[in-house]
């Protein structure tokens, strides 16, 4: 349960980066940034796939943790919390995937490094971790 709390948190944590973020791409704004790299970044066709902004990709998969995170708390019958549970490594898979490109995009096509993108990576990474050692547990206890 301890977890699943702090998987809710920092998933709370990524919602809130990610609408700072797309705020920006949103606006063609700058935001507080660490290096010039956030400006490179979000000026750059590569920070837009399918004509949809980065943070927008993150902002919903955020939320989607999130949710099934909070609906864990709930008293639910061992199918829908292991469908919840699913649900959450299943996106948080995709997010380390989806972050891992976005990084190698930054880093060998854009040629820049936006510090919020860098630390919703490790965020996803974390996220990632923590779900798929919940998910083993529950493996373990069927």
């Amino acid at each position: 349960m301890t977890r699943n709390r702090i998987v809710f948190a920092l998933s709370l944590i990524g919602i809130a980066m990610a609408v700072y973020v797309l705020q920006s791409f949103l606006r063609q704004a700058p935001i507080v940034c660490i290096s010039t790299g956030c400006e490179v970044v979000r000026k750059n066709s590569a920070a837009w796939p399918f004509g949809i902004p980065v943070p927008a990709f993150g902002l919903v998969g955020y939320s989607i943790i999130a949710i099934c995170a909070f609906l864990k708390t709930m008293n639910y019958e061992r199918r829908t919390m292991n469908l919840l549970s699913n649900i959450m490594l299943g996106v948080a898979i995709f997010g380390v995937a989806f972050v891992s490109w976005f990084t190698y995009t930054e880093l060998f096509v854009i040629r820049g490094v936006c510090t919020w993108c860098a630390i919703s990576t490790v965020n996803m990474y974390i996220i990632a971790f923590l779900v798929l050692l919940d998910r083993q547990k529950h493996e373990v206890h069927r």
